[in-house]
């Protein structure tokens, strides 16, 4: 059965009766039809700050793999360490474990880690060898700790200034700024992040004994079940769990500028094919519009999260991996309901914390 779910063409879109809000439910279904997805919560803030959710099959309040968009809470992060003098832009990888120091990747300044201008080889992403069997069955390949991870660095090669996207580099980031603050990543998210914005249904996981026992599953865009993934080492990279409800005080907060560490969205670096990075966010000139965005995925969800120079901000969070990257349109259709929506861009694997996209 399984085999057969494997290949069997299901309906595209989203099925089943939206709830919370009909309005934003129809404002954003037309972005939303890219391929097959179960479950879906959804959030949208306006420029005056209102908040509306809405739903397929889930809530504001149902879990959701984040993925990627976990970099955003790092980065955040690392500007809240220079803010406290606990790290500069330039310091090293180096200089924060000396396990690194005098190897190239040892060299990598905090900037270049957040920014994405390592120049660390795709490779370096991929699930070890032994454990790829459990990429294919959507299964977390992601076992590695820190320690092992520390080790492999060492002979990692880089090409600073050389823009290349990478789970791995950002993964290192976390743990560099956990370690100068003298404590594990998941707990800084928590003392800085979550809990001084009571973001209090979103949850940090490196390990499958760090979810409850009933902690919600992926699915593919098959409808074949995934497992949970937690990601181990690669957690600062895109291990986060959270609902519509928490990534909507994250997204307004982040947008107004009153998160801790906000200005990590400030852009540092252009990008050779257009827009701009800051630390983790992309900013993407999308029909005459600057949206400031992540994406993210693992095995079995999709997420989106962005926001436009007028306030608006829309997170899409699913449980299936068909892109929801369509929800960027959303931010660019005149929220008077006069003009046509945008084109929205094609999903960017870079953006993905998986390996096989």
């Amino acid at each position: 059965m399984v085999a057969l779910a494997a290949f069997t063409p299901w309906e595209r879109g989203l099925s089943g009766t939206p709830t919370g809000d009909a309005q934003l439910a129809a404002e954003l279904e037309p972005f939303l039809d890219s391929g097959y997805m179960r479950d879906v919560s959804a959030a949208a803030i306006e420029p005056d700050g209102t908040v509306r959710f809405t739903g397929w099959g889930a809530d504001e309040h149902d879990q959701f793999e984040i993925g990627s968009i976990t970099k955003t809470f790092t980065a955040a992060l690392l500007s809240d360490a220079i803010e406290r003098g606990e790290l500069t832009a330039e310091t090293t990888l180096g200089e924060v474990f000396a396990e690194l120091e005098g190897t190239s990747v040892g060299d990598l300044t905090m900037e270049q880690l957040a920014t994405q201008h390592t120049g660390l080889p795709k490779s370096i992403d991929a699930a070890p060898v032994t454990q790829i069997w459990k990429a294919y069955l959507r299964l977390d390949p992601y076992v590695e700790d820190l320690p092992s991870l520390l080790e492999r660095a060492q002979d990692f090669d880089t090409d600073p200034g050389t823009y290349v996207y990478s789970n791995t580099g950002v993964a290192l980031l976390g743990h560099a700024v956990a370690q100068a603050a003298s404590t594990e990543y998941p707990q800084l998210v928590h003392e800085r992040l979550l809990e001084p914005l009571g973001m209090e249904e979103t949850i940090v996981p490196e390990s499958p004994a760090d979810l409850p026992s009933d902690a919600p599953a992926g699915f593919t865009n098959s409808g074949v079940r995934t497992g949970p993934w937690t990601l181990g080492a690669e957690a600062p990279s895109g291990s986060i769990r959270s609902t519509a409800h928490d990534m909507a005080i994250w997204m307004q907060a982040v947008a107004d500028g009153d998160a801790p560490g906000a200005d990590a969205v400030e852009p540092r670096t252009e990008l050779e094919g257009g827009g701009s990075i800051g630390y983790a966010w992309h900013v993407t000139p999308l029909d005459g519009t600057e949206v400031t965005r992540h994406n993210g995925g693992t095995g079995g969800y999709r997420s989106y999260a962005g926001y436009s120079p007028d306030g608006r901000a829309v997170v899409v969070l699913s449980n299936t991996e068909t892109w929801v990257d369509g929800a960027a349109g959303y931010l660019t259709t005149d929220p008077d309901g006069e003009g046509g929506p945008g084109a929205p861009p094609e999903p960017e694997a870079a953006d993905d914390t998986t390996t096989e996209e």
